[in-house]
């Protein structure tokens, strides 16, 4: 088994970085074990800063990278950067395709696979830690410990939670009109897909 970092929170300023640090207070990769041995790393980072309201943090950027240890190389990377115009939430693979090469050259663009910006669920509905850490089970055969699906499930429905809950905060900052009403009704039609079987 490889040892893991400790979690935890930096607060500077109006900031607050969350993610893994050494003893001298730098972030870390957290190492993953393939069969035992130490293949994968994990890069996970939140930036952090007040909303709107002044109540709740709101995450500026955050990065999760499945990092290559022996040559520090992502194969992929999740990243999300709030005041980007587009693609805001992304992800980039590191991987060639010399069909993307080649559209992208003929666009005039740098012709390498992993400066696209795949965009993924925007804003409020892009992919969690919960989401990448199962992309690496499922497809790295990452070591995992008894139990790690459930873990996965609920921690994917709390920040599902989450992001409704600032979704419906956006919806009446956006427009101060929105009422219950309006909000209740959606509330009850969901409900009534998810009776229905529908879930969609």
């Amino acid at each position: 088994m490889v040892d893991e970092p400790p979690i935890g929170a930096q607060v500077a300023d109006d900031r607050v970085v969350v993610g893994a640090f050494d003893d001298d207070g730098n972030t870390v990769d957290m190492p993953l074990a393939i069969q035992g041995e130490h293949r994968l790393d994990l890069r996970a980072s939140f930036r952090c800063t007040f909303d709107f309201t002044g109540s709740f943090l709101a995450i500026d950027q955050s990065e999760f990278a499945l990092i290559v240890p022996t040559v520090r190389h992502p194969v992929v990377r999740f990243d999300y950067v709030r005041e980007r115009a587009w693609a805001s939430a992304h992800v980039q693979l590191h991987a060639e395709s010399s069909a993307v090469g080649f559209l992208r050259a003929h666009a005039g663009k740098a012709s390498e696979t992993w400066r696209l910006h795949l965009p993924v669920g925007g804003r409020r509905f892009r992919p969690s830690l919960e989401d990448v850490i199962e992309f690496a089970i499922a497809e790295f055969n990452v070591d995992r410990k008894h139990g790690y699906a459930h873990r996965i499930e609920e921690g994917r429905k709390r920040w599902r939670r989450l992001q409704v809950k600032a979704a419906i905060r956006d919806v009446i900052r956006d427009d101060p009109r929105t009422g219950p009403g309006e909000l209740n009704e959606a509330i009850e039609l969901a409900a009534q897909s998810v009776e229905g079987g529908t879930g969609e």
